[in-house]
């Protein structure tokens, strides 16, 4: 998880950096074989409301604002407001 200067981030949110499992064989247990992990960006002056959930492999752009509650399961360009679930872009702040 790459946080960058002046990101404010509610109370409650999960960033969920971890990854996903991999789960192709049967032979193996799941937590045996492995993860995938692509890593979370969060560029300067992002903004996440509370309760927020931002997946693995997710950038949130700089000047970007996530509502409070919004489940983020796709990149969020830079200076958007984004909220719902999944979340999605609602508005441009510029």
């Amino acid at each position: 998880v790459d946080i960058g200067k002046d990101v404010g981030i509610g109370a409650y949110c999960y960033i969920m950096g971890a990854g996903d499992h991999i789960m192709t064989r049967t032979d193996i247990p799941i937590m045996a074989q492995g993860q995938i992990v692509k890593g979370i960006t969060i560029e300067d002056n992002a903004a996440i409301g509370t309760g927020a959930k931002i997946k693995d492999g997710i950038t949130i752009g700089r000047d970007a604002f996530i509502g409070a509650g919004a489940v983020v399961t796709k990149s969020i360009p830079e200076f958007s407001i984004a909220v719902g679930i999944p979340a999605r872009v609602i508005k441009k702040r510029k």
